[in-house]
């Protein structure tokens, strides 16, 4: 399952396309690269009730939307990863700080907001994520709110995981137009190295997951 950056917010209409500027978040355009690995893979939009509340990935009932996915995920395999790209660091923290019942076998946190108030650290006691974790990260990542070596501090409070890996990328480089450094077109984004994140993504997923 994968929970892309921002306000998480995708639009899906009723023939499944993707309405929102979300279309171009790093997890959502590579998705097709999973499902042809042989994932089934779960995008799933912010609740309609929700859309546009201010703090709803910090909140209890957020974690238990996150699971219902982890749930229906579980039906279609027998292993789930849960994947974050950015923002959507808080979306895996709110598993795990928020509720116990649905779990998934591990967690991938790409790019990840980790640190402060306002990331994943600010959700709750992250030491209750207790599987094993991946912090990718590139190197060259400028997004003021996602700097690379969040994933060391980051990887400190972990201490409840089976085993922390942080691999990092480089290579690529922004679109023409991509001034936003936080952006999916940005080195923050693995832009031009979609390839690169997918391919270390699945070699993970493959040692880390019973297929």
């Amino acid at each position: 399952m994968g929970k892309a950056r921002g306000d998480g917010v995708l639009d899906i209409d009723q023939a499944g396309a993707i309405g929102t500027g979300l279309k171009f978040n790093h997890l959502v355009r590579t998705r097709a690269a999973y499902a042809k690995a042989g994932y089934a893979v779960f995008v799933p939009d912010v609740a309609s009730d929700q859309k546009g509340t201010r703090g709803y990935r910090f909140t209890t009932a957020y974690g238990q939307d996150v699971a219902a996915v982890i749930a229906a995920a579980r039906q279609v395999a027998p292993s789930v990863a849960i994947i974050g790209t950015s923002r959507g660091a808080l979306s895996v923290a709110a598993l795990f700080v928020k509720q116990s019942s649905v779990l998934p076998d591990v967690a991938v946190i790409s790019s990840g907001m980790l640190m402060g108030s306002e990331g994943a650290q600010g959700v709750g006691d992250v030491a209750r994520i207790k599987v094993l974790v991946l912090l990718l990260r590139h190197r060259q990542d400028a997004c003021r709110v996602t700097p690379p070596g969040d994933a060391d501090r980051f990887k400190q409070l972990l201490t409840g995981a089976s085993r922390v890996d942080i691999v990092t990328l480089d290579g690529g480089s922004p679109a023409g137009n991509a001034a936003d450094p936080c952006g999916a077109a940005h080195f923050h984004g693995f832009y031009g190295v979609d390839d690169q994140a997918v391919a270390t993504t699945l070699q993970w997923l493959g040692a880390n997951m019973r297929r």
